[in-house]
C-alpha cells in the first residue's frame, strides 16, 4: 500500500472541500449536478461519465491526485437540490469509498465518506432557511425529516434548530440522478443496503453549514440503525455553527466519543474524530452559543468607521436576539479550536485590520472561514499561507470546462454576495423589530 501524503483526517476534509465546489457555479439543478460530477472525475475513481462533456467511461483519478488524496471511488451521487430554482445549489452530498485508509493512532481499514456541502454564499435559501433559522426549535426525540413542526423548548430533552432540521430533511430527500453513481436511490436507502467488510468505517464530514448537518445526520442514521453494518461511525465536522442545544450536544458527545476505543490520541490540533474543529478567528462557528456570538462584531478589532461598526453591532444584536428567542441554550458539540491568524491581504488587495468597511470585514471572514482551513497558495509577492487542516489546497483540476448552461462564480462575486446577504438580513431584522412601532 502506498500511503498518500495526506493523513485520514485531511483526506476526509478534502472530500468536504470537493463537495463544496457545487457552490462555485450557477445553473439549473441538473446542470450543476453534471458540473460537480464532471469535476469529481478528476479526483475520484469510478465517477460515471458525463456525456455532455464528451466522457464515455467511468473515471480514473488523475495521477497528480492519488499520491496526495489516496485512491477513492465515487459510490453514490453526487446529488443536490435547488430549492428556489434560482440557479444555485442549496444542499449537496456524495459518498466516496476507499479500500485502505490508515487511521492515525488506529487500524488500517476500508472506509466510506459521506461528504456534505457547506453553505452556498449565493443561496438566499441557505442563509434564510438553514443558517439563520434558529429562533424556533424542533424536538429531536420525535423528529421525522419528512414531516416536522417546531415546538416550544423543553429543557429536559434534546432539541435542534429549525434550520438544522430543514437541512437534514433536504439531505434525506435527495435521490441520486439517473446518470450518477447508485442512480435512483436515496442516501439512507443506499447506506442501509450496503454490505461492507466487517471491519469498515463510515465517516460523515462537512464544512460551515455542513459542520452542523454532518454530526446531526450521523446521529440520526445511527439512531435509526441504518449504519449497523459498519464497525465504526465517525464524524469530522469543521467550521460549523451549533446544530442544537445543550441536551443535543450531550447526546452527540455520548454517542460519538472523541477517541475510538483502543486508539491512540494524536498530537496535531486537527487530529481528533467526532470533534468540531474551528478556527478561532472564524465568524461562523461563533454562532449560536451566546458567549461566542458576543464576540462577532469585534472579532477582527473594533471598526473605526461609524457605519461599519453600526452594521456589525446590529448583526451581533439581531443574531443574539434570534438565538435566544426559542429559549434553547445553543451549545457546541465537542470541539477543538485551531489558532487563526489575521490576514492583511487577499493577494490582490489590502485588508484593513481593524476593518474600515464591510468589504474588509467580509474579506477577512471569507479567508478565515474558507481559505485558511485548506491553505492559501502564493500570489505574486504574497507568500503561501499554510492551512489549518490541509497545508495547501488539493491539486488543481485540469478539467476546467463548463457544462453548457453553467457559469462560474468568482471569488469577488462571492464576497459581494455575502455582503449583500448580511446587509439584507440586518435590514429585514430591523424592519421586523420596527413593525410593531410603525403599526401603532
Amino acid at each position: 500500500m502506498n500511503n498518500p501524503s495526506l493523513d485520514a483526517y485531511q483526506q476526509v476534509f478534502g472530500m468536504a472541500c470537493l463537495v463544496g465546489r457545487a457552490g462555485g457555479y450557477k445553473g439549473t439543478a441538473s446542470e450543476l449536478q453534471e458540473q460537480l460530477q464532471y469535476d469529481l472525475s478528476f479526483y475520484l475513481n469510478n465517477v460515471p461519465p458525463v456525456a455532455v462533456m464528451g466522457q464515455t467511461q467511468s473515471s480514473t483519478a488523475d495521477p497528480s491526485v492519488t499520491p496526495v488524496l489516496g485512491n477513492w471511488n465515487l459510490v453514490w451521487g453526487p446529488a443536490l437540490v435547488e430549492m428556489n430554482q434560482d440557479g444555485v445549489a442549496d444542499n449537496t452530498v456524495f459518498v466516496a469509498q476507499c479500500d485502505t485508509v490508515a487511521f492515525p493512532g488506529g487500524p488500517v481499514m476500508p472506509a466510506y465518506v459521506v461528504a456534505i456541502a457547506a453553505t452556498n454564499p449565493d443561496s438566499l435559501y441557505d442563509w434564510e432557511s438553514e443558517d439563520f433559522a434558529v429562533s424556533e426549535v424542533v424536538n429531536w426525540t420525535t423528529y421525522n425529516p419528512s414531516s416536522f413542526t417546531p415546538e416550544p423548548y423543553q429543557n429536559n430533552v434534546p432539541f435542534i434548530s429549525k434550520g438544522t432540521a430543514t437541512g437534514i430533511s433536504n439531505l434525506m430527500g435527495l435521490i441520486a440522478p439517473g446518470t450518477a453513481a447508485a442512480p435512483g436511490t436515496s442516501l439512507e436507502h443506499f447506506l442501509g443496503s450496503l454490505k461492507p467488510d466487517p471491519n469498515t468505517a463510515i465517516i460523515f464530514c462537512g464544512h460551515s453549514l455542513a459542520g452542523a448537518l454532518s454530526p446531526t445526520l450521523a446521529l440520526y442514521l445511527k439512531e435509526q440503525k441504518t449504519l449497523n453494518a459498519f464497525a465504526l461511525t465517525l464524524v469530522y465536522p469543521t467550521a460549523g455553527p451549533t446544530p442544537g442545544e445543550v441536551n443535543f450536544a450531550n447526546l452527540f458527545n455520548q454517542t460519538f466519543p472523541a477517541l475510538p476505543s483502543g486508539w491512540e490520541p494524536q498530537s496535531l490540533p486537527y487530529q481528533s474524530w467526532n470533534t468540531m474543529h474551528w478556527n478561532d478567528l472564524d465568524v461562523v462557528p461563533h454562532a449560536w452559543q451566546k458567549q461566542d456570538l458576543q464576540m462577532v462584531a469585534n472579532l477582527y478589532g473594533h471598526s473605526p468607521d461609524r457605519w461599519t461598526a453600526f452594521a456589525l453591532n446590529a448583526l451581533q444584536t439581531f443574531a443574539l436576539y434570534d438565538a435566544s428567542k426559542s429559549g434553547a441554550p445553543y451549545t457546541r458539540v465537542q470541539n477543538a479550536s485551531l489558532p487563526g491568524k489575521l490576514q492583511h491581504s487577499s493577494g490582490t488587495s489590502t485588508i484593513n485590520v481593524p476593518p474600515q468597511s464591510m468589504q474588509d470585514y467580509v474579506e477577512q471572514l471569507f479567508i478565515q472561514h474558507v481559505e485558511i482551513y485548506s491553505g492559501i497558495p502564493a500570489n505574486g509577492s504574497t507568500p503561501a499561507v499554510t492551512g489549518l487542516i490541509l497545508p495547501q489546497p488539493l491539486p488543481k483540476t485540469t478539467l476546467d470546462r463548463l457544462v453548457p448552461g453553467v457559469s462560474k462564480i468568482t471569488r469577488d462575486e462571492m464576497i459581494a454576495r455575502i455582503i449583500v446577504q448580511i446587509i439584507s438580513w440586518i435590514s429585514s431584522r430591523a424592519l421586523s423589530a420596527m413593525k410593531p412601532i410603525m403599526e401603532e
